[in-house]
């Protein structure tokens, strides 16, 4: 779950990142590093749904490797959200969802 960022900064703060903001990006980018691009699909949508016995999305999406620069923050409430690398690039960008 996301926290906003006087939750994360304090002596007792909230574990954990926030990625949803790229999530797939940041996976493609892994997979890449990692020579394993083509294994992604079945990361990203297919084993899921096999180990559950449900049936593959048929909605597609594109992603191009394209340097994006992920945001330094989100407004969260009243307050903001800082995101995974916030302000680094990311190699990869979500170009379309159909």
């Amino acid at each position: 779950a996301p926290h906003a960022r006087p939750a994360k900064e304090r002596a007792c703060g909230c574990a954990g990142i926030y990625t949803a903001h790229a999530a797939l990006e940041l996976y493609a980018e892994v997979f890449d590093e990692a020579g394993s691009l083509d294994s992604l699909d079945g990361f990203a949508s297919g084993h899921g749904a096999a180990f559950y016995g449900l049936p593959r999305t048929s909605e597609k999406l594109t992603l191009h490797k394209a340097p994006m620069t992920v945001p330094r923050k989100y407004p969260f409430g009243n307050d903001e959200l800082i995101p995974f690398r916030a302000g680094a690039a990311c190699n990869w960008t979500l170009v379309t969802h159909e």
